[in-house]
């Protein structure tokens, strides 16, 4: 089965280029803009990666990252900045 990605980051042009690059490479990535939809998806979803960026819309990715682990949410977390 091919690896799920969560991409939250709100510079489209960044997002995009991560999500075609991440594609070739054979993974599943979904993209979110903002702090409370990745949040939302991280809860709702499984994904074996989240690439999360600190500033984001709504909500920062520190603050996303903080609530998953509370929910007992443990998935690996790399923050782009």
């Amino acid at each position: 089965m091919r690896e799920r990605l969560l991409i939250a980051e709100d510079e489209a042009p960044i997002a995009l280029g991560l999500k075609n690059d991440l594609t070739l490479e054979g993974y599943v990535p979904e993209v979110v803009a903002d702090g409370e939809a990745a949040l939302e998806r991280a809860r709702a979803e499984r994904f074996d990666l989240i690439l999360l960026d600190v500033m984001l819309p709504k909500r920062d990715g520190l603050s996303v990252c903080r609530d998953l682990r509370r929910a007992g949410i443990k998935t690996p977390v790399i923050f782009l900045t």
